[in-house]
């Protein structure tokens, strides 16, 4: 997301994310929050697909196209961190 399209709403919203997990890693063990944050991922855009679908034959039709779309939109924005921790590892992890 470039500067000019930054959407300062869903930066919010992901923040407040982050904040909760790191909170959370204050009384959990961290591998426990990441699995729990994938899971609650998962779940999340498991019922907004579901939401979304006209009805359940619409649901079964459409599945693999959703789990395809969403699993390249995750490794996407993976990469994109992984990169970017990669490039800022110093900076980030002082």
């Amino acid at each position: 997301m470039t500067k000019e399209t930054r959407d300062e709403e869903f930066w919010q919203i992901t923040d407040d994310f982050i904040k909760l997990a790191n909170d959370q890693c204050d009384k959990h063990k961290n591998g426990k929050v990441s699995t729990s944050i994938l899971f609650s991922a998962a779940r999340f855009n498991s019922f907004m697909y579901a939401a979304t679908a006209k009805n359940l034959s619409d649901f079964q039709k459409d599945k693999a196209m959703a789990i395809e779309y969403l699993t390249e939109q995750y490794k996407k924005v993976l990469t994109e961190n992984l990169d970017d921790y990669e490039k800022n590892y110093k900076d980030y992890l002082k």
